[in-house]
């Protein structure tokens, strides 16, 4: 942009006016803002504006010595805004810049600079809106012209001037006789009125209508209903003077769109004018009709157009700017003031520039002889006009030319090197003064003299110094500033020049400033204040206060902002009578900090350190004073209720728990809520380490408090005032009185039973158990006496009892002696504990006194058997967190508790001693969270972020108290699914190597018979020996015991027994022939019949439950087993069974009806098995019941068991023999045996059924000799038929093993049937060849025959798995797989082998 204006005023300045003109290079340009540039002139497009415009500029540059630039613009209102260094008229002011590049603008319309749009342009443009120098001397208006033809005519014929409007009557005078008539105007140089005037000014009908009442002059257009005007041939508008005669009309032509129309129609009407108006085509058609014509024209003044015809405007009656605003147009048109205006700031950068267009003055007469000029110059040559008005006028512009020391306001005098002078002889031109110096009149001119000591100046150009203010001082002439005085000084009057001193005199002046009081968002601050304008601003420096008259340096816990104040930090008290003596509150809840003697609200101010409520007040939650009300007392009263109902409610549980034996879910809810306990209560201790928790976590370890019987939050203030040492020893005496309330429960019960024993067991079990929950709190409260804290002032008071000081006297010395001998409760306690567990529980077991362990149950019964101990070790770990807090640093507090908790998780998750494992994760959970809680409130004693450790805090603790509650949730859950949904149907009681078949074929039966339900076998279903009883007790629905002979001797199967008549357990007996009920004398000796019985003394069972369970099975109901079983029997036995369940009242299932599994067919596949054995009997029944739906869809027949009575058949072609143990003695099978040896093409397989079969020797068949069931022929071929049998791999399969489960005896059978369906050699002909064999030994007698045959069975491998004759023990323990993800803990191996 400055490129293009240096362009523009390169060329500008080529051409040289005047003799005497300054050379073009010897001119300057002015500075605005630090910006160089030429004087920039602009002016409108018309010739008046341009020819001002060149005039001014010649005498800028030649005379004044100045560069210029010219810039043409297209009205007023574009000049202002170009020197607002706006670029457009309809720019916004944003686009804005500064510097303009124009500086001075003539000739400006008054319409274009007192509009309202200009006006509020101006006001937003501030201190850069243009300045208005004033008028030009000549005004511009437009009107009604009498060009000179006509006047010369009608001032010849008639002596009357045309340019008078009385003149123009047509009542009295004929104007139209000198003038030129519409006839002489060609229509095709004139537009239409609908194109013209109708167009450009629409209301101009309407409002034509409404003055004059003409309304022949209008017409309503038929289209748009819109008044218009009357225009005779659509193209002249006749007034009413000349209307009735179109051809008198005098021709009035204008330009644009009807230009002056609206008002010169009205002013014809009221005068009586036969005047007729016309719009010419276009500018050039306007100009060249009136220019032919010379008659009536609308045109405007200053303008060359006409001036070479002597136009002469028609006089009217005088303006009436009141007519004008009601559209009355009847006078003459307002002249328009033609003004200059200047930048902002011009008369700075350029004075003489600007004093030459302020001193610019022409007359009309001036202005029309310049246009007079310019109209006899045929080119239009406006820089020629002026130039040639110049040189002629020189005496008459020369008044314009500022004289150079003559200086204006702002300036002064200056000499040729620019330095400034006081005289004008000295001078040679003016200069703007500096800073520091002021503008003075003297004389004509003005001087620029230096400010005095005292006052300063600090704007270019300023008329006056002024005096420094208040607090400011300047030391020497010249001062462009005032510096204010510094800390510590004053001044306190205007216009001085040096500062007063703070404290002079007193010898503490370092330690004053001076500072002020002021209020930020809200607070009141302290700064520190230079220029203070007073004494009263002299205060103590920031960290010292004022007492006593002198400055004190303040103290640890205070603040001292300055003005001679001290103020307490949050947290901290001290009394107005001894401010220095500062103490720690600890909280700044109730030490809002502030003055010396600042509580809380409602606290009382003339205790210790804001401890203590006022009279009639309690401490709330959030440690806020609230007024003591009704429910305070009844809230206190409540609680007290409420804690000696909780101790009685303890102790019945107690007690319905040692006569009922409760389900091991709610065993699960009592170690989760102890659990839950423990952590609150570590938490509680937690709270004590100087660690500044945020919200909500400080909240909860304050609602914790609860658990540390502060009788404060229970409003013990509301009902009594207690001292400190009361309070303590009230709580030291607690536990006694919660025992004491205890013992009194205890005494009403026994009151209320009739008891003749004390019952010692009942009350010790509700002691220990009160130790244990309140242990923590109990500890932790009576080591209160030894922990103190140290406040600024060197005093140290008790931590919990904050009024108490640590001196070692008085109340603490009494708190000290209380505590420490109530210190002795807990160490007892912890001793007899350990010795309890350590000493006396494995003498008690031994002797199986369980009255003894339902006292200490307490102690054990949360525990897994063998780990009692982990009893002691948490009281341990929970008496060393208790004293984590005696530590005095918080880095030594968190790094105990640290320790404590790691070694803790260790041992928890290396022995597991809790009884349920559900129990173990969450202990080590609990544990795990509170070490991350610990972590995080190690970063939080120095912590840069603690938003985000106490997020970790708050998730931690949620995540644990989930736990816990989903723990003790699971529990009840697992409670109520036990009541009312058990999970097994049936519970198999059984002796495993006496009846361990019989109950697998019994399992398959019910199961088959009862879908959808199932029946508990160890084997399959026992994977948790910790679990036995709980099965028993809140998971079976029916207990059935198969009383085989020697099952009472079973101390597990008596253990069972006990749990079921404990809790009530739907109990039927399917007792053996040979079984004999319990009766008194074996009952009295059982302890010596049984003597390892006492061992489940560790399971809460005592020999007393062992009695009363046998006398109580003599009361259930009994079943008989048959003597022989078949298919048929062990049918019918089944439903039996199932319909003696039915009538127990539990969960009824629809049995179905049908044949078993062993329905009897008459097959060629017969199974040969001892009929009089009852376990190989249900052993054939289990294999058959596998085996049948794996031979299905093949060529071979289906098995089934060989009745007695019945022979092989002829057609015989498989057949399987059960191997137990004698099988071979009896009758049925050796007479089965020796028909199948005739059947030539029955193949036969030996199945091994249990685990203590022996295969035959040589004194077996001696024995069976000497038995002589046999003849000697058929002896000697029936040890033949044994050993031809084993000739053949034995299939093992025993459902009595403990391995047996129902996928291993399914594997079993697949491999039975894998045997069958391979190829077999039938049993007459491995009979024959074991004849040749023996033949060819020579061997002939029977003993002979029997040795042979008993060394051929030892040299063979008979059994599938490799084993031979000798007795097949019982396997080794597999590891078993958990079924059942909830309380599942593997026992230790000697117990569970001792159980198999």
């Amino acid at each position: 942009m400055f490129l293009l204006a240096w362009l523009l005023f390169l060329g500008a300045d080529a051409q040289t006016c005047l003799p005497d003109a300054i050379p073009r290079e010897q001119r300057q340009n002015i500075s605005m803002n630090g910006v160089s540039m030429p004087i920039g002139i602009t002016f409108g497009d018309w010739d008046s504006a341009k020819v001002m415009g060149e005039v001014y500029g010649i005498l800028t540059s030649e005379v004044l010595g100045y560069h210029t630039q010219k810039q043409l613009r297209a009205g007023s209102s574009d000049n202002l805004h170009c020197l607002g260094g706006c670029p457009v008229t309809a720019g916004l002011l944003e686009n804005c810049t500064w510097p303009p590049l124009c500086h001075v603008a003539l000739e400006n319309w008054e319409g274009s600079f007192a509009s309202t749009s200009w006006l509020q342009k101006e006001e937003a443009l501030g201190e850069r809106r243009p300045k208005n120098l004033g008028s030009l001397g000549y005004l511009g208006i437009d009107g009604l012209y009498v060009l000179g033809i006509a006047r010369r005519k009608s001032r010849a014929d008639t002596g009357i001037h045309m340019s008078y409007y009385g003149n123009l009557n047509a009542s009295w005078f004929h104007p139209e006789k000198y003038a030129a008539n519409i006839s002489e105007v060609d229509l095709n140089d004139l537009a239409t009125c609908a194109d013209g005037v109708d167009l450009g000014y629409p209301l101009t009908a309407e409002i034509y209508l409404a003055i004059t009442g003409d309304s022949l002059g209008v017409r309503t257009d038929p289209a748009s209903g819109r008044i218009m005007m009357n225009c005779w041939q659509e193209k002249w508008f006749l007034s009413a003077a000349c209307r009735d005669v179109p051809s008198s009309c005098i021709a009035a032509v204008t330009a644009g769109q009807g230009w002056g129309i609206r008002e010169m129609s009205q002013q014809a009407f009221f005068h009586n004018m036969p005047l007729a108006f016309a719009t010419a085509a276009d500018y050039a058609t306007y100009l060249r009709i009136n220019k032919d014509l010379q008659s009536m024209a609308y045109w405007w003044s200053p303008d060359s157009s006409f001036v070479l015809y002597e136009p002469a405007l028609v006089e009217l009656p005088p303006y009436s700017k009141s007519e004008y605003k009601q559209n009355l147009f009847q006078s003459q048109n307002e002249a328009s003031v033609l003004a200059t205006h200047v930048a902002a700031g011009f008369d700075l950068a350029a004075d003489r520039a600007y004093g030459l267009a302020r001193n610019v003055r022409i007359s009309d007469s001036d202005m029309q002889a310049l246009l007079l000029i310019l109209a006899q110059t045929a080119a239009s040559d406006y820089w020629g006009t002026a130039c040639t008005w110049l040189q002629a006028n020189r005496n008459f512009w020369a008044e314009w030319i500022p004289d150079k020391t003559v200086c204006s306001i702002g300036k002064g005098l200056v000499n040729l090197q620019g330095d400034f002078v006081m005289s004008r002889a000295d001078a040679v031109d003016c200069a703007i003064c500096p800073a520091g110096r002021t503008s003075l009149k003297s004389m004509e001119t003005r001087i620029c003299r230096p400010c005095a000591p005292g006052s300063f100046q600090n704007t270019f150009g300023s008329s006056e110094c002024r005096l420094c203010e208040l607090g400011t001082i300047a030391q020497a002439d010249g001062a462009t500033r005032c510096e204010p005085c510094g800390l510590g000084e004053y001044a306190n009057s205007s216009g001085m020049s040096s500062c007063y001193r703070c404290g002079s005199g007193s010898g503490q002046e370092s330690w004053w400033t001076t500072s002020q009081e002021v209020t930020s968002e809200g607070k009141l601050v302290v700064i520190q204040l230079q220029g203070a304008t007073s004494q009263s601003f002299c205060r103590c420096d920031r960290g010292s206060f004022l007492w006593q008259g002198r400055c004190e340096e303040c103290s640890e816990g205070s603040s001292c902002p300055g003005a001679n104040r001290l103020e307490l930090l949050p947290g901290y008290f001290s009394k107005p009578s001894a401010p220095l003596e500062v103490y720690n509150c600890f909280d700044q809840r109730i030490c809002p900090g502030g003055p010396p003697g600042t509580c809380a609200a409602n606290r009382d101010e003339s205790g210790f350190a804001c401890v203590n409520c006022k009279e009639g007040f309690r401490e709330g939650s959030d440690r806020q004073c609230e007024l003591c009300t009704d429910g305070d007392f009844f809230f206190f009263a409540l609680v007290i209720v409420l804690l000696l109902g909780a101790v009685a409610f303890l102790y019945l549980m107690l007690l319905y728990e040692s006569i009922s034996k409760q389900p091991s879910s709610m065993l699960v809810i009592a170690s989760g809520f102890q659990q839950l306990i423990t952590m609150v209560q570590i938490l509680s201790v937690l709270r004590r380490f100087e660690i500044d928790w945020r919200e909500p976590f400080a909240s909860i370890l304050v609602f914790l408090e609860v658990l540390s019987v502060d009788l404060d939050m229970l409003s013990i203030s509301c009902v009594a005032t207690l001292s400190s040492v009361a309070l303590f020893s009230f709580r030291a005496l607690l536990i006694p009185l919660l025992m004491l309330v205890a013992l009194i429960v205890h005494l009403c019960y026994l009151c209320w039973s009739r008891s003749r024993n004390f019952r010692w067991s009942n009350l010790l079990r509700t002691a220990g158990s009160i130790f244990l929950i309140f242990f923590i709190v109990l500890f932790s409260m009576l080591l209160a006496p030894f922990q103190c804290n140290s406040h600024p002032n060197g005093a140290y008071t008790v931590k919990r009892y904050k009024t108490v000081f640590c001196d070692g006297e008085s109340e603490h010395v009494t708190m000290f002696v209380i505590g420490g001998f109530s210190c002795l409760m807990p160490i007892f306690f912890l001793a007899v504990c350990t010795w309890i567990v350590t000493v006396e529980l494995p003498r008690r077991v031994a002797r199986s006194d369980a009255q003894f362990l339902s006292s200490c149950s307490f102690l054990t019964k949360r525990f897994r058997p063998g780990m009692e101990i982990a009893s002691v070790f948490f009281l341990i770990r929970n008496a060393l967190v208790v004293m984590c807090p005696l530590v005095t640093s918080t880095p030594g507090q968190l790094l105990m508790m640290s320790i404590i908790l790691y070694i803790n998780l260790t041992l928890v998750a290396y022995y597991k001693p809790w009884r349920f494992t559900i129990c173990n994760w969450l202990d080590n959970f609990l544990l795990g969270g509170m070490l991350v809680i610990l972590d995080m409130g190690s970063i939080s004693v120095k912590d840069s972020d603690p938003q985000v450790t106490i997020l970790v805090v708050m998730l931690f603790l949620s995540m644990m108290i989930a736990s816990i509650l989903g723990t003790m949730g699971l529990g009840m859950y697992r409670y109520f699914q036990q009541k009312y949904q058990k999970q097994f149907r049936y519970f198999l009681c059984h002796q495993k190597n006496a009846t361990g078949s019989m109950a697998r074929l019994l399992k398959m039966e019910l199961e088959l018979r009862l879908p959808k339900t199932k029946t508990f076998i160890d084997c399959d279903d026992l994977n948790d020996l910790t679990r036995l009883f709980s099965y028993v007790g809140q998971d079976t629905e029916t207990f059935l015991v198969l009383c085989s002979p020697a099952i009472l001797t079973r101390k597990w199967c008596v253990g069972e027994m006990v749990t079921a008549r404990a809790n009530g357990v739907h109990t039927l007996l399917l007792t053996w022939p040979q079984f004999i009920k319990p009766d008194e004398n074996f009952i009295e000796n059982y302890p010596r019949i049984v003597p390892d019985i006492n061992e489940l003394t560790k399971y809460g069972i005592s020999m007393e439950d062992v009695a009363e369970t046998f006398r109580w099975l003599n009361e259930r109901d009994c079943q008989t087993m048959p003597e022989n079983i078949t298919p048929t029997t062990s049918h019918a036995m089944v439903s039996d069974l199932v319909a003696a369940s039915r009538t127990s009242g539990g969960r009824k299932s629809r049995p179905l009806r049908g044949p078993s599994h062993f329905t009897e067919l008459t097959t060629n596949f017969p199974v040969l098995v001892d009929p009089q054995d009852t376990e190989a009997m249900a052993t054939a029944l289990v294999l058959l019941s596998l085996l049948k739906p794996r031979l299905l869809g093949t060529s071979l027949p289906l098995p089934s068991v060989l009745p007695a009575g019945k022979e092989v058949s002829e057609k015989a072609l498989l057949s399987m023999v059960i191997c137990s143990n004698q099988c071979f003695k009896s009758e049925h099978i050796q007479k089965w045996l020796l028909q199948a040896c005739r059947r030539p093409e029955c193949c036969m397989i030996p199945v091994i059924a249990e685990d203590a079969f022996l295969l035959p020797t040589a004194p077996f068949f001696a024995e069976l000799r000497a038995a002589a069931v046999l003849e000697e022929s058929q002896l000697m071929l029936y040890v033949m038929v044994i050993g031809a049998l084993f000739q053949e791999i034995a299939v093992v399969f025993v459902p009595q093993n403990y391995s047996s489960t129902q996928q291993d005896l399914e594997l079993r059978a697949d491999q039975a049937a894998l045997r069958l369906m391979a190829e077999l050699q039938p049993l007459a002909v491995k009979l024959g060849k074991l004849e040749t064999r023996l033949s060819a030994r020579g061997e002939g007698g029977a003993k002979s025959i029997d040795a042979e045959v008993a060394a051929l069975l030892v040299e063979e491998r008979p059994a599938e798995d490799g084993s031979r004759h000798k007795e097949v023990g019982p396997p080794a323990l597999e590891h078993l797989s958990k079924d059942d993800d909830y309380l599942v803990d593997f026992p230790p191996a000697p117990v569970v082998a001792e159980k198999l």
